[in-house]
């Protein structure tokens, strides 16, 4: 009987555990945003901000980090499930529940050895020739799918690498792996974002940007967003607490705080609360 009891009592201490937090947040590394620290900490501008939406929504909810194939899927079949940073698209539109916005990135770019000028085609079309890499169930890689690169015969999966290279000054290293698959020949371009690649710092003279993948005009918007299945309260209080932290301006003051230099400005526009002062 009193193993009966025992059982009972974790019953609910685990029932009750669960209703306090009835969330689950996944998400991955995307330097400079969201990016693993020296002491191992997952941090960075959209990791704050999201912590910010959890607080004021009263959700005492830890966030996974994990590759990024794994959090698409975990956020389409459980259920309160919020992901980010996700961008929108025509194909995911039905597929979640679309909280709002964090920042603004450049779109992917096709990245390969710029010793290698047969990479240099005309078109996008011609580039279907090559070997592209790109981690599963990104935009990019959905984007080239409905471009008609074929899985497995032009496009090819990477597994996401969740520790980044930290330089000194505290900038982003392009990923090692992504390289090395480069100068091995196993793939003639990778997907990327020019700008973690970029860094000064990394000396990247034998890499070259040969496609940007959509408009230059129009920035890939990054969300925060929940699984379809998920409850309406759970719902309700997670877009309550954002549009409140967007329409007060906290989130734009967490993206932009520390920046001197106006580095993320751009990139936090996407979250910059409208003036309607301006319209009186």
């Amino acid at each position: 009987m009193r193993q009966f009891y025992v059982f009972i009592g974790l019953f609910f201490q685990a029932a009750f555990a669960f209703a306090e937090q009835p969330l689950r947040v996944v998400s991955e590394t995307l330097p400079p945003y969201q990016i693993i620290d020296d002491e191992g900490q997952f941090g960075g501008r959209a990791v704050d901000m999201v912590q910010a939406i959890l607080d004021e929504a009263g959700f005492d909810s830890p966030i996974d980090v994990m590759p990024w194939a794994r959090a698409y899927k975990t956020a389409q079949k459980e259920k309160n499930v919020a992901i980010f940073a996700i961008a929108f698209s025509e194909k995911r539109k039905d597929l979640f529940h679309w909280i709002g916005a964090l920042y603004a990135l450049e779109r992917s770019s096709l990245i390969g050895l710029k010793n290698r000028s047969e990479l240099a085609k005309d078109s996008l079309e011609e580039a279907k020739q090559f070997r592209v890499c790109s981690e599963l169930e990104t935009y990019s890689y959905q984007y080239l799918v409905n471009k008609g690169f074929v899985p497995n015969e032009n496009l090819f999966t990477l597994r996401a690498t969740l520790f980044s290279i930290q330089t000194n000054s505290g900038g982003v290293a392009r990923p090692a792996r992504h390289l090395l698959l480069l100068q091995n020949r196993k793939c003639d371009y990778v997907t990327g974002l020019w700008s973690v690649y970029a860094y000064s710092e990394n000396n990247n003279n034998d890499l070259e940007p040969y496609f940007y993948l959509g408009d230059p005009k129009k920035p890939l918007i990054l969300n925060l967003a929940i699984s379809l299945s998920s409850d309406q309260e759970v719902i309700d209080r997670l877009s309550t607490a954002y549009q409140t932290l967007f329409e007060n301006g906290t989130l734009h003051q967490i993206c932009t705080r520390d920046d001197p230099e106006l580095t993320y400005e751009l990139s936090c526009s996407a979250i910059k609360p409208t003036d309607h002062t301006e319209d009186l």
